[in-house]
């Protein structure tokens, strides 16, 4: 049996493995909830970016940077491991750009996202000497200028446009509508407006367009929009006499949370987003290329195991209860996102149940109606495709604390993050001395 896009995934005599290793082992040795992150997938899924659009360096001449996005999954071994691999990173707060520095990630690979960067941060991207703020508003553009007269440094930016495109996602992970808060608007002439004041300020360096429509798409003809709107910008910014070094698409590619739905590939991606700004080749000197994937790195690389505490039958379903919560992997409760549920021990009988957290909230629940394999309390039952906005999001609701996280190689397994204690709870809270 083949989970797609699930590669370290084998099912061996009805037993689930990770990596090759018994997927219920290691949720008796390292204890549930358990986040486990493969390797060898994040390898594949990073190479496959690589090989894709080395195509553009090959016929441009120009560098190709992709700068994983930290939002996804920020955990130090995995920032570390991509760091190595050549990666560069797409951080969009302080603490990101913290780890970033940790994970030795060159800081000419590094850009700094968000629409609302503290005086601190933008201190912390200048400290760093940054590849480029992706800039988000006149207002922030300001900012930087001022903060970098007052360091006597000159700060590399690039413009954050709105490019108004529809990507045929989720609502809550759509940011390249005109009515979305990112970005500044091409039509009504704002981001060229900000880019000229940019070239009048002492303390800036015009580096760069950026741009990111939305999250988790599977159709790519949003991204060909995309990239024609953004040079259709360069080239307007050229006839102005504004050249551009760099260009950077964002990301966004989906990955198959439904195992019964191919999605795009990096290298269907490559094509089509090559192909199109090779059209512009005799219009402008094409720029360097930067993407920041997430979701498409680690995302497949991740499963969330957990295990079976009861089993409650009512009149109109059957109640499976694990012991991970909505406060350890949040997309099913915020999304309604689809993650595929599969026991660790495959039996041929087969049931129609409802799987749930134990938090005291109607929207704990990892799936509805669900034909599984029948699962039987003390099961490990295994959620696929945790590895982008799990741990990441997961928080301390109903006083549990975050879950342990290990990673999967071909040296072993190793603890890459431990369980919050009930001392972790609290080690932040400071009881005044009147209450004591």
């Amino acid at each position: 049996m083949k989970f797609l896009g699930n590669d370290m995934i084998t099912l061996e005599d009805g037993v689930l493995k990770i990596d090759g290793y018994d997927a219920r082992e290691l949720a008796e040795r390292y204890g549930t909830p358990l986040y486990v992150m493969s390797e060898s997938q994040i390898v594949r899924n990073y190479r496959a970016y690589e090989d894709a659009f080395r195509e553009y360096e090959k016929k441009t001449g120009k560098d190709f940077i992709l700068c994983y996005a930290y939002k996804a999954n920020a955990n130090l071994a995995i920032t570390r491991l991509l760091s190595k691999l050549g990666g560069g990173a797409d951080v969009v707060s302080g603490g990101e750009l913290y780890i970033a520095r940790l994970s030795k990630v060159p800081p000419e690979k590094i850009v700094f996202n968000g629409n609302c960067k503290t005086e601190e941060e933008i201190v912390m991207g200048i400290e760093n000497n940054i590849r480029a703020f992706n800039v988000d508003s006149i207002s922030e553009l300001i900012l930087i200028n001022r903060i970098a007269n007052e360091m006597g440094a000159v700060a590399n930016v690039a413009f954050r446009i709105n490019p108004d495109v529809d990507p045929k996602t989720h609502p809550k992970i759509a940011t390249g509508l005109k009515k979305s808060k990112f970005g500044l608007d091409v039509q009504s002439g704002m981001a060229m407006k900000a880019v000229k004041m940019a070239l009048e300020m002492d303390n800036v360096k015009v580096v760069g367009v950026h741009c990111h429509i939305g999250s988790q798409l599977t159709d790519l003809s949003p991204f060909e929009e995309e990239t024609r709107k953004v040079m259709d910008f360069v080239v307007e910014l050229e006839r102005e006499g504004i050249k551009i070094e760099d260009v950077n698409l964002g990301g966004g590619l989906g990955i198959p949370y439904h195992k019964d739905r191919e999605v795009p590939t990096p290298y269907q991606l490559a094509e089509v987003i090559i192909n199109t700004m090779m059209e512009y080749q005799d219009k402008v000197d094409l720029p360097n290329l930067l993407l920041e994937p997430g979701r498409s790195i680690v995302g497949t690389a991740g499963v969330l195991l957990a295990k079976v505490h009861h089993i409650k039958e009512t009149p109109y379903g059957k109640w499976v209860m694990i012991d991970a919560g909505m406060n350890d992997m949040m997309r099913p409760a915020i999304y309604d996102a689809y993650h595929e549920i599969v026991p660790c021990v495959f039996r041929e009988e087969r049931e129609v149940v409802n799987i749930a957290g134990g938090l005291c909230e109607s929207s704990d629940v990892f799936g509805r109606d669900r034909n599984i394999p029948k699962v039987k309390v003390g099961d490990i039952l295994a959620i696929l495709d945790v590895g982008a906005y799990g741990i990441s999001m997961a928080n301390n609701y109903n006083g549990r604390g975050r879950p342990r996280m290990v990673l999967t190689s071909e040296k072993g397994v190793y603890i890459i993050r431990e369980r919050e204690t009930y001392g972790d709870l609290i080690a932040k809270d400071i009881v005044p001395g009147y209450l004591l």
